[in-house]
């Protein structure tokens, strides 16, 4: 009898990669569940994965960021589980470090002093883009040699989880659409690597997802209160406001949804899609009223 086909979630431990790995368990998938520092979450997630679902969930921490982490961890699973048949690579950090008081710092894309700037792009490169970069080869490597067994490969999948970040950036955050938008060249790379062994190669860019990365200060204060709004609450009244055709922020179980739903697609590779409730449309469509009273009011003038 074939054993279940196994999931490997980075970043797991909460938000997206926690909403992820329960919806490929609540699937059928074995799955690991992967932390850095969060290993009491992890292994919570993965004791209420085996409860509801009845699978297995392994729990493996690793820091992405260290160079040997991501080959370990894709060893780890493949050797504990004795194949991988799906891995999605959902850790990521932004940009923004801390000053000596522990305040996030935030500086326009001209303003920012080289010394941070360097801080800033080694915290979101080393992780962002390296460890991902890192994650999917070692996890090429272990399915090309699995489908090489096979008289007619299985259907195995990698999937990134970038940004619109990478088209839609915001002056403050260059250095984490740039970590991003470098993986999109990374996944139409891997996806001509894995075709001919039936791997395909895809790459979901979130918008605005309600998580505790959207929870940090967004720098905007409330005009009434003065409260500081988070940046999941400044984004929710954009929507709101007519930003975007779907008038709410995202939420994990949108990602997590999406992500099981393409991997599961044999003939899509090296597809860049967008899951934004239409945030990235092009030439500012949803915003049409807005645009077209300002017109008015400039030929009256």
């Amino acid at each position: 009898m074939l054993s279940r086909p196994v999931c490997l979630v980075t970043g797991s431990s909460s938000g997206i990669g926690a909403a992820i790995v329960a919806e490929y368990a609540a699937r059928g998938y074995d799955v690991v569940v992967n932390y850095n520092s969060g290993a009491e979450r992890a292994e919570k997630i993965a004791a209420e994965i085996r409860e509801d679902h009845g699978v297995a969930a392994l729990v493996l921490g690793a820091d992405l960021a260290d160079a040997e982490a991501a080959y370990a961890l894709v060893d780890g699973a493949y050797d504990h589980y004795g194949r991988l048949d799906v891995v999605v690579s959902n850790s990521g950090v932004a940009n923004y470090v801390q000053d000596e008081q522990g305040n996030l710092v935030r500086y326009r894309f001209s303003e920012t002093p080289i010394g941070h700037l360097d801080k800033e792009m080694d915290r979101v490169l080393s992780l962002n883009l390296m460890g991902a970069y890192r994650l999917a080869q070692r996890a090429l490597q272990k399915m090309v040699a699995q489908a090489e067994k096979e008289t007619e490969p299985l259907h195995r999948s990698i999937l990134f989880i970038t940004s619109i970040s990478d088209i839609a950036p915001e002056s403050t955050r260059i250095p984490y659409g740039v970590s991003k938008s470098g993986l999109n060249h990374a996944v139409i790379g891997a996806a001509f690597d894995g075709g001919p062994y039936n791997i395909t190669v895809n790459a979901l860019r979130p918008g605005v997802i309600d998580t505790p990365l959207t929870a940090r200060p967004s720098g905007i204060e409330d005009p009434q209160t003065g409260r500081e709004f988070t940046v999941a609450d400044t984004y929710g009244l954009m929507a709101e406001g007519g930003a975007q055709p779907i008038r709410r922020i995202g939420r994990p179980e949108d990602i997590a949804f999406a992500a099981y739903a393409f991997t599961q697609i044999p003939y899509m590779t090296g597809q860049l899609v967008a899951i934004d409730g239409g945030f990235t449309l092009p030439g500012n469509f949803p915003n049409r009223d807005l645009f077209l009273q300002e017109g008015l009011r400039r030929r009256q003038e």
